[in-house]
């Protein structure tokens, strides 16, 4: 049985959790609790009643590794338990740092305007961005575990 490339796969793990301990701004607070991602902005774009949704998150240094060795799909579960509550999620794209999501009849629409319910997310976000139709306006909230209700006019005023 060869060992160099045990020693090597060994090798590389404890360099990355190294250097996640040396790295300035890796706070280890941000993944108590066993949370191995935190997600630093999600931006949720209207059209209609659908939405596309980009997320930027980083990962714990063991999570890095993790996903250095076995690649970034392993990702795909928890980003399904962040919009868990969510009726019709499709992941488009995903890496190990952000993902790209598409949420079907995530409104509806009623007396000339699309209204969104209120959704509890599965972590908390540190940003949360909405961007209406037709001109891209945009509104912000900050440390967010629950969306608020939203609502945008179906005719694009």
């Amino acid at each position: 049985m060869k060992m160099k490339p045990i020693i090597v796969i060994a090798l590389l793990i404890s360099a990355v959790l190294l250097a996640g301990r040396v790295i300035p701004g890796n706070s280890a607070d941000q993944f108590k609790e066993g949370k191995y991602i935190h997600v630093d902005n999600i931006v949720i774009q209207f059209e209609k009643t659908d939405a596309t949704v980009n997320i930027d998150y980083h990962l714990s240094p063991f999570a890095q590794a993790y996903i250095l060795l076995f690649g970034s799909k392993n990702l795909k579960p928890k980003v399904e338990t962040i919009f868990s509550e969510f009726h019709d999620v499709k992941i488009q794209k995903i890496d190990k740092s952000s993902a790209s999501l598409q949420i079907l009849n995530i409104s509806r629409e009623e007396a000339g305007n699309y209204l969104c319910d209120s959704y509890k997310l599965g972590v908390q976000s540190d940003v949360v961005t909405f961007v209406y139709p037709p001109d891209s306006k945009k509104k912000s909230y900050e440390d967010v575990k629950v969306t608020p209700p939203v609502f945008y006019p179906a005719d694009g005023r």
